[in-house]
């Protein structure tokens, strides 16, 4: 598998494939938001899934490529992971679907798809930083690689690839196994993680998110997946507070409108090609933890500014509820 093609393979992904410049990054301030009261050690007890509904805001000018309602879910529970080395640990276990259709219509042909984006991902608690095991994403995408296409076969490429990241023991290395699952083409390369701050998996930065406070400021280290090296993330927007309305279920309740706080901030591309920022509202951190800091809504561009994905909550069963 050509390193050319790997690259356009990691682009076409419509979400979480952030990048940034190689600065310095210091350790963030970590605390488990995801529990009533946050604990630094797993509870046995954790069971969260999370419901989003994912519509599609069309940029001016776009008039091939549209995107129907589609859903992302998580779900987190225990498990008892292996560590590298033969050592094994109850680690947390996230585990997030994406689903959507998308369709795509040039010069009077339609040809229309379910997109796919399923990943994996087991990292330890907060004593240890949240440091990543295994990470393991499958993703069949059909992304547009054009603005103005004259015929169809111009407008969209298909992808299908697993994307594996495997840790060390300290997590100073990681060995990437990127597999094309139409063919027998595949890539392994271990990549050596360097350097202090916090280590996040591309897998689990946005469940991680939840566990600092935006308003003192995001940094940490992770692993371009186009580029297949240690870079850094940083907030590239000041986080701003806000009390948002937003209707959705809580505990398999009837879905009702909630009054939340929250905190508005941006994560994106840094460097000389910086590309478009995605923007997150995280619920903050209340008495009685209500709301979790869970992620509330995100925005995510479309390759090459077609438009924006927009995920929104509607129902959250918390551990402990």
């Amino acid at each position: 598998m050509k390193k050319k093609n790997l690259a356009c393979l990691a682009l076409a992904v419509p979400c979480f494939a952030l990048a940034a410049c190689a600065t310095g990054a210091g350790s963030l301030s970590l605390s488990a938001n995801w529990y009533p009261t946050p604990d630094s050690a797993i509870s046995a007890n954790t069971h969260e899934e999370l419901e989003y509904i994912v519509l599609f805001e069309s940029a001016g000018g776009n008039n091939f490529l549209s995107y129907g309602q589609g859903s992302y879910t998580t779900a987190l529970t225990p498990e008892t992971t292996a560590l590298a080395g033969g050592a094994s640990e109850t680690c947390y276990h996230l585990v997030s679907t994406l689903r959507i259709p998308v369709t795509y219509t040039v010069g009077g042909e339609t040809q229309s798809f379910e997109d796919v984006v399923t990943s994996e991902v087991w990292f330890r608690d907060i004593r240890y930083s949240l440091a990543p095991v295994k990470s393991v994403k499958t993703v069949l995408s059909h992304s547009p690689v054009a603005t103005s296409p004259t015929t169809i076969k111009e407008a969209y490429e298909t992808y299908d690839y697993t994307y594996t990241s495997t840790y060390n023991a300290d997590c100073t290395s990681v060995t990437i196994n990127i597999s094309n699952n139409n063919n027998d083409n595949e890539l392994t390369e271990e990549v050596a993680l360097s350097g202090s701050g916090t280590y996040l998996d591309n897998e689990q930065i946005l469940f991680a998110l939840r566990a600092v406070d935006p308003a003192s400021g995001i940094s940490f280290r992770s692993v371009n997946p186009v580029r297949r090296q240690q870079e850094t993330l940083t907030m590239t927007a000041t986080a701003v507070s806000v009390t948002e309305r937003l209707t959705f279920s809580v505990g398999g309740a009837e879905a009702a409108e909630h009054e939340v706080a929250a905190s508005n901030f941006s994560l994106g591309y840094s460097g000389s090609n910086g590309g478009l920022s995605q923007s997150y509202t995280y619920a903050t951190m209340t008495d009685g933890n209500t709301y979790r800091n869970v992620l509330l809504r995100m925005d995510v561009p479309v390759l090459h500014s077609l438009g924006t994905l927009r995920y929104t909550l509607s129902s959250a069963q918390f551990s402990g509820i």
